[in-house]
Parts: C-alpha cells; sequence; structure tokens
C-alpha cells in the first residue's frame, strides 16, 4: 500500500492516442485513486468502491486497438470502475510495479486495507474453502 500512496508512474491509454505518462497514486485515506489531468475538466479520480474489477495483462478492447507488441502484457492491467464499466487501462515500467498495483487494489476491493488482514482472509479461506 505505500508503494501505491508514493506513486508509480504508468503510461494511461485511450481510445484515439497512443498513451499518456502520469503519476497515479492512492490518496492518504486508501479510498481513491488519482492522478494529475492534461486538462482541468477531465475527471483524474476513481474511488475504490467504484471499482469493479481488476484485471491483469492486455484484456481490454483499449488493448487490442493498440499494437500487440508494444507492451510487456505483464506490466498490463485494466482497472474497471463505474455504473458503465469505463475502463482505465495502465502500462506500468515494470511487472512489479503492475503485480503491486493489482494486488493492492484487490485488496482494497475486498475492504482489507493491510496485508496482514488479508494473509489471515486467504489462511481462513484456504483452511476452509467452503464457507
Amino acid at each position: 500500500m505505500s508503494v501505491m500512496q508514493s506513486g508509480t508512474q504508468m503510461v494511461k491509454l485511450k481510445n484515439g492516442s497512443k498513451g499518456l505518462v502520469r503519476l497515479f497514486y492512492l490518496d492518504d485515506h486508501r479510498s481513491c485513486i488519482r492522478w494529475r489531468p492534461s486538462r482541468k475538466s477531465e475527471k483524474a479520480k476513481i474511488t475504490i468502491d467504484s471499482l469493479y474489477k481488476v484485471s491483469e495483462g492486455r484484456q481490454s478492447d483499449i488493448f487490442h486497438r493498440h499494437a500487440e507488441g508494444n507492451f510487456d502484457p505483464a506490466c498490463c492491467f485494466t482497472i474497471y470502475h463505474g455504473n458503465h464499466m469505463e475502463s482505465l487501462d495502465l502500462v506500468a515500467t515494470k511487472p512489479e510495479e503492475a503485480r503491486t498495483w493489482v494486488t493492492g487494489l484487490r485488496y482494497l476491493m475486498a475492504g482489507i486495507s493491510d496485508e496482514d488482514s488479508l494473509a489471515k482472509r486467504q489462511r481462513t479461506h484456504d483452511q476452509y474453502p467452503f464457507s
């Protein structure tokens, strides 16, 4: 979580453009993902409670529209959010950064704000998979 709060530079893919480098970070309350927009009118935050799904790799339509060879799939992930299932398609510099964000966002979506709670929850689930 602390890595996410300090911020990570990633490429944000959009429909018609080749991608914009932005600093993405988790706010102090761990309630929003934020970045600095290129235009003032652009919405530059997504609340954690609006997240629907986080998927790894180049699975979204926007990734499919961009040239296949441009991005390492291990560095790519998509955040689906909002009532209309909007996607935020991101490319991290290193696979570890992408994994940190994917895992961290999944923790937050599950209502877990620290890694210890997730480890306990996972152990319980492993012991009692049908509970």
